[in-house]
């Protein structure tokens, strides 16, 4: 159930970057864009998201398949060692501040480039921070 359910908001997800990505495409021609490299930027973020979003349907649609692979994806993500490292480095809330910071950076976008670079940048910076923690904990434990 639960990777069912994984699957139906990625599925939310991949329309969303696809109303977004048509919405960026057309709004390049107009008046709405202030500059051009704000606009790809964007773009290409939106269809990357979507991207990701369709890889982890294509795998979650195999494992559903194949009950051994179910099973290992279960083991996968109920690891205590994994948990803690997650835990300790502050993975589940860092990935999430991350990700609302660009999702506001594609919005802000539209309407400051300062706003946008900052946010952008701001997002990156915290996660290298976060894959450095993740990666000294994964070392030491």
């Amino acid at each position: 159930m639960k990777v069912k359910r994984r699957i139906m908001l990625l599925s939310i997800g991949i329309l969303g970057a696809v109303v977004l990505c048509a919405y960026g495409f057309f709004a390049m021609g107009s008046e709405a864009v202030v500059d051009g490299t704000v606009t790809v930027f964007q773009l290409g973020l939106i269809f990357g998201i979507g991207i990701r979003a369709l890889i982890e349907i294509i795998k979650l649609r195999m494992v559903i398949k194949d009950d051994r692979k179910l099973k290992m994806l279960y083991n996968k993500e109920n690891d205590e060692r994994l948990k803690l490292i997650r835990s300790k480095s502050g993975m589940p809330m860092l990935m999430i501040t991350s990700i609302l910071m660009l999702i506001a950076a594609i919005i802000s976008g539209y309407f400051n480039t300062v706003v946008f670079s900052t946010l952008v940048i701001a997002a990156m910076v915290q996660l290298l921070l976060g894959l450095i923690v993740k990666v000294y904990y994964m070392k030491t434990m």
